[in-house]
């Protein structure tokens, strides 16, 4: 959400104009990307991977069959509306991770019985609780170990924090946490909260840096396994831990920079700079471990972890200049990136990619007048403000009220838009404020502080006036401050209240939700295998994931993650949110839709995950984010 998003003909800065969002993570190191006070209204992840308003009417086609559902408790009493994470399966029972909605509360893992396919139960006593303050979202994994320190089945999860007040032990927060799951029906704590301690000034945090996703790898040439991080606070970043001895991790790795070390980032189309780890699998190819990255608008990458603490670049990804499923409908505009979720096929000669996109809107956010009219700038809305669509744009003059705090007294009486400096006082007190006084709409520009220009979601509601955020080189010029930039913004002061401003245009047009990319892959298996290629075959969308009727008011039509077929080579199954389970065929012709599934009420699948019962049947499994476990087979 920080960069702007730029076209082959104009530049278009990406804003969020829905409740759903493209979901991208602030800068690491940029203190503009954080709260700057506690209760100061910054969403994590902009609410990431909501989607309960509305659906798309039930389908099934194709030979798919619902075996069997379970539904999970929620101990907090707050119903599962948003409940439901990721989903993995180990034996006889799937684990379910518990997401930060609907109330950051009872975070952690569901565990559930399916040895009987068409009655999963879950075992509320055996349910594996994050800490206070923590909830366990997108990476879980049961690996079965068997060494000198650990033999048993080895669950991990990784930690993210909902709030940070309710965290009652700073040494309880972050990182991954490592269970004993040997007896499912009573997971046994080994490690909890471990990761990279590590901080900015050399020294060690109390807590390790929160985690997104996690996967776990046993290498057979050094008999070691090994768990690799996304760092939310070091986001350009990979860690590696090795977690041989489960009691006792430690870090290996954590100077995986991919676009520092690899140049895995891209200057064209300009925008694709939201660079950063997002999940990763890993696969033995020959005499070599190979590790598939998702990086976001860095693209997807391939790397040699055959010994984690030497990584080698093996291929990489890049986005063309136009985004492909717009332009087959004869829109041209440039793509997000947004590089989500990737596997390989069995014979490890293809994969499908997910690009992840919340945000089915752009907008074109621009100065009208003034020293600096026609400057294009980035822009992220507060997602329980209203959209801004092309017909309900923010334009006109802005006036600059300051911070817009009640400790200053109440705002002068104005209209139009309000331009207001971070700081002292919530983004929700802002709002307030910029309310009453009787503006229409509002901008918040960043502090003087590092980071200045990173962009925030802010947590701040209305049903009435938009609230934007931008970054402060933008807020300085609509002040008109004389020769103000990006490398000067965030040590340069912003005038009195009062000062004269310029006036902005935010508007947006309709550039569809996240899709498929299908990949023929090059990856040679020798020990010394050197570099390989990935060179992009096709792009598969749900059709109503690229019409602006279904925009609104549908749930999220984006695509999130994909589950390879481990048997039939070009066989796969993606989870797309509302647009239910698609099953599609794969290969050097494209990629087919083959089957499809949306519930009655409407799906909302987060997670998918193929599974063998103990007499070797293939089942599919997705977690629905509002409800829990669906049990499918696929036939044909």
């Amino acid at each position: 959400m920080r960069a702007a998003i730029a076209a082959t003909a104009a530049a278009l800065a990406l804003l969020t104009v829905t409740t759903g969002t493209a979901a991208a993570h602030p800068e690491p190191d940029a203190i503009g990307a954080r709260e700057l006070f506690p209760g100061e209204g910054v969403l994590d992840g902009a609410k990431q991977h909501d989607g309960d308003e509305g659906h798309l009417p039930p389908v099934q086609t194709g030979a798919i069959e619902v075996v069997g559902k379970g539904e999970v408790t929620n101990p907090s009493g707050a119903g599962n509306t948003g409940r439901v994470a990721d989903v993995t399966a180990y034996g006889d029972f799937a684990y379910l991770n518990a997401f930060r909605e609907p109330t950051c509360e009872a975070g952690g893992v569901h565990v559930m019985d399916i040895s009987d396919p068409a009655a999963p139960v879950e075992l509320t006593e055996a349910f594996i609780p994050t800490s206070p303050g923590s909830y366990a979202g997108e990476g879980i994994q049961v690996v079965p170990m068997a060494n000198a320190f650990f033999t048993g089945d080895l669950l991990v999860h990784q930690n993210e924090t909902c709030d940070p007040a309710l965290v009652t032990d700073p040494t309880k927060a972050g990182g991954i946490s490592l269970w004993n799951v040997t007896d499912p029906a009573a997971p046994q704590p080994i490690t909890l909260h471990t990761g990279d301690f590590t901080n900015e000034e050399g020294g060690l945090d109390p807590a390790p840096n929160t985690t997104h996703s996690m996967r776990v790898w046993t290498n057979e040439f050094d008999k070691r396994t090994y768990v690799v991080l996304v760092d939310n606070e070091e986001l350009t970043d990979l860690d590696i831990l090795d977690i041989t001895n489960p009691a006792v991790p430690v870090l290996v790795n954590d100077t995986l920079d991919l676009a520092a070390l690899f140049g895995v980032d891209q200057d064209s189309p300009a925008g694709l700079n939201q660079v950063f780890s997002h999940d990763m699998d890993v696969y033995k190819i020959g005499r070599r471990y190979v590790m598939n990255a998702s990086y976001w608008d860095g693209g997807y990458v391939l790397l040699d972890v055959t010994n984690p603490t030497a990584v080698t670049l093996i291929a990489e990804s890049d986005y063309a200049a136009l985004d492909e499923e717009r332009a087959a409908r004869g829109e041209q505009i440039s793509p997000e990136g947004n590089g989500h979720q990737s596997e390989l096929s069995p014979n490890r000669r293809f994969m499908l990619a997910t690009d992840e996109d919340f945000a089915p809107y752009r907008a074109r956010a621009v100065i009208d007048d003034g020293p600096y009219a026609g400057t294009e700038f980035a822009a992220a809305a507060a997602p329980d403000s209203p959209p801004v669509t092309a017909e309900n744009p923010i334009t006109g003059p802005t006036t600059y009220v300051g911070q817009a705090c009640s400790a200053t007294g109440p705002l002068p009486a104005g209209s139009g838009t309000a331009l207001v400096e971070r700081g002292t006082c919530a983004f929700q007190e802002k709002l307030d404020n910029v309310t009453a006084a009787g503006y229409s709409a509002g901008i918040v520009f960043n502090s003087a502080v590092p980071g200045c220009d990173e962009l925030v979601t802010m947590a701040a509601a209305s049903e009435t006036v938009p609230f934007v955020f931008v970054g402060r080189t933008t807020g300085l010029q609509l002040l008109g401050v004389p020769g103000v930039s990006h490398s000067s913004a965030c040590t340069t002061p912003a005038p009195a209240p009062g000062s004269p401003s310029f006036g902005a245009t935010i508007t947006a047009v309709f550039d569809g939700w996240g899709y498929v990319r299908l990949f023929a892959t090059d990856i040679p298996r020798g020990p010394n295998g050197g570099a390989g290629s990935i060179s992009q075959v096709d792009t598969y969308a749900v059709p109503e994931s690229q019409d602006a009727a279904f925009a609104e008011g549908f749930g999220d039509l984006s695509v999130h993650e994909v589950a390879m077929d481990p048997e039939r080579q070009g066989l796969a199954y993606l989870s797309y949110y509302a647009a239910g389970l698609r099953v599609v065929e794969y290969g050097r012709g494209g990629i087919t839709e083959v089957a499809s599934f949306i519930d009655e009420g409407g799906s909302n699948f987060w997670g998918v995950e193929v599974w063998f019962d103990e007499n070797g049947e293939k089942f599919v499994l997705a977690s629905d984010r509002d409800f829990g476990l669906y049990v499918f087979r696929i036939g044909g």
